[in-house]
């Protein structure tokens, strides 16, 4: 096992907030970073974590990085970019985990560019939303070497209930891609099916104590309907951060000449949700489509 009494973290967002929160509560001490001072300041007094002014500096403080960020391009520019991690230095053992939802592809080419560096890595994007984060029981689906995975296993453990080895470098990533479009399919079918029962007449809470005990039973019927219900479409996972993940199921087929029906249509409406104002909105916010269409609104 690695050494991880202290760790570098770069991106404070949702999860990233919580991350970093559960490797303090566990004696960590966490140097962070974000582009956004107002997410460092959220950190202000709070005991065994330590701001610092740039990505950069973390070369000097630790030895392990941790990335929760967006998108390939800011992960790439949060570790080779101007002021990145290893911008002006790379020094000797170094390790980077990537946990955050970016291209298969970008990360086998982060991967390879690492190892001309000597520095280890491994990708851990997570699937639990920002409720799995507060309480570290994320899914966490690693990809990279094997050793490497064991090595760092402390950090996964901390931050995840399940915590699964896909493969090789970029398998993780694959694995997230899949699941999220996954999700967002269910999240459409749901959307249509429930508007279709609505305007018909038929009580969206009734369908639901049916439907949650029937065939069409999916997360998205069990964990986002309730919220639809009440109306409440404050961002757990955006839409705007669906639709990223959506993208990257497009290209990944695209540079495998994979046609991709339903990936591609379901892409198209959660960027129609974006030109429509929704995509800070949390992507149950999609069955809004549907409901402007069929003039109804499901809630409870």
């Amino acid at each position: 096992m690695r050494d991880i009494s202290s760790i570098g973290f770069i991106g404070l967002g949702h999860m990233g907030y919580h991350m970093v929160n559960n490797l303090a509560k566990a004696g960590k001490q966490v140097y962070v970073y974000d582009v956004m001072p107002e997410a460092m300041a959220r950190f202000q007094g709070v005991p065994n974590v330590e701001a610092v002014s740039a990505a950069s500096e973390l070369a000097d403080k630790v030895k392990t990085v941790v990335l929760m960020l967006p998108n390939s391009p800011h992960v790439e520019t949060a570790l080779f970019g101007e002021g990145g991690v290893l911008s002006e230095k790379v020094p000797e053992d170094y390790f980077v985990i990537d946990l955050s939802s970016i291209s298969p592809d970008v990360t086998r080419d982060i991967a390879k560019k690492l190892a001309e560096k000597n520095v280890k890595f491994v990708e851990g994007p997570v699937s639990g939303g920002v409720s799995g984060a507060e309480n570290g029981a994320l899914t966490i689906m690693c990809g990279g070497k094997k050793e490497y995975v064991d090595e760092i296993m402390e950090v996964f453990e901390i931050l995840g209930k399940k915590i699964v080895y896909c493969g090789e470098s970029g398998s993780g990533q694959a694995v997230k891609v899949v699941n999220q479009l996954m999700s967002a399919i269910n999240l459409i079918s749901m959307s249509e099916a429930f508007v279709l029962g609505t305007k018909f007449g038929v009580d969206p809470n009734i369908m639901r104590d049916v439907i949650v005990a029937g065939s069409g039973r999916c997360w998205a019927l069990e964990d986002r309907m309730p919220e639809i219900l009440k109306g409440n479409f404050q961002p757990g996972f955006a839409i705007d951060l669906h639709t990223k993940d959506v993208k990257l199921a497009v290209d990944m087929a695209k540079n495998m000449n994979l046609p991709l029906y339903a990936t591609n249509l379901v892409c198209e409406l959660f960027k129609t949700a974006q030109v429509k104002g929704y995509g800070k909105l949390d992507n149950c916010a999609i069955i809004k489509l549907y409901e402007e269409l069929g003039g109804v609104e499901v809630r409870g």
